[in-house]
């Protein structure tokens, strides 16, 4: 696996960020919510669209409640590596010295996880900040953040259209119960501080359809 890293300001902070760990887990510290191992987490086959969406919603029915103000903006990666599965991901990540997987959602191609399917981790149940890359200071770090992971390197060919219409209907739930604007919903690639560095999550990443499909968030 490599590591992408890059940076970005966000609108709200003004902070500087480097991106989100693609893999080399070794490479970055925890921020914790709570004590306690970071693990399990759930499994969603199917996300339903906001119109069939469901009254009791498995994503924000987690361990702790969602308290919206504690999350401002997503970032959406790869994994890098073409199949994974939960186990797989958890073992680099605990043995890169994490407490458990570092990404909040993680979103299968059917080579390790099954197409399009979910994984809320226990990170994101539990209410957990997401891992931050050693890279940036902490003062420097906007804990607000929701991390979302597609498995596969669109570097190298693009995600899977379960992948991709999931991701979409994942990040309109969390935009609509969060009110996050699609100005505050980034790709690892806008935050990339060198353009040596590989693009995440990948040249691949049907960046228009996604974004046509981000909603509108009036405050």
């Amino acid at each position: 696996m490599t590591n992408d890293f890059a940076w970005m300001h966000s609108k709200r902070t003004q902070l500087v960020w480097a991106s989100f760990f693609v893999v080399m887990s070794a490479m970055l510290v925890i921020l914790q919510a709570g004590g306690g191992d970071i693990q399990g987490g759930v499994l969603l086959t199917n996300i339903s669209s906001m119109t069939e969406r469901p009254e009791v919603d498995p994503i924000f029915n987690g361990e702790m409640p969602v308290d919206a103000t504690n999350w401002s903006s997503i970032v959406i990666q790869h994994l890098g590596e073409p199949a994974a599965s939960i186990k797989s991901i958890q073992r680099s990540h605990l043995s890169g010295g994490l407490d458990g997987i570092g990404f909040h959602f993680i979103i299968g191609n059917g080579n390790g996880l099954g197409d399009g399917v979910v994984h809320g981790s226990e990170r994101w149940l539990k209410q957990a900040r997401a891992a931050r890359p050693i890279y940036v200071a902490p003062e420097n770090w906007d804990e607000n953040v929701i991390t979302i992971c597609l498995i596969g390197n669109g570097n190298r060919r693009p995600f899977t259209e379960r992948q991709v219409l999931h991701l979409s209907r994942l990040v309109q739930r969390l935009q609509n119960e969060l009110s996050i604007e699609s100005s505050d919903v980034y790709l690892a690639s806008d935050l990339l501080a060198s353009s040596k560095m590989p693009p995440s999550p990948g040249k691949f990443f049907a960046e228009a359809l996604f974004r046509s499909q981000l909603l509108d968030i009036a405050h």
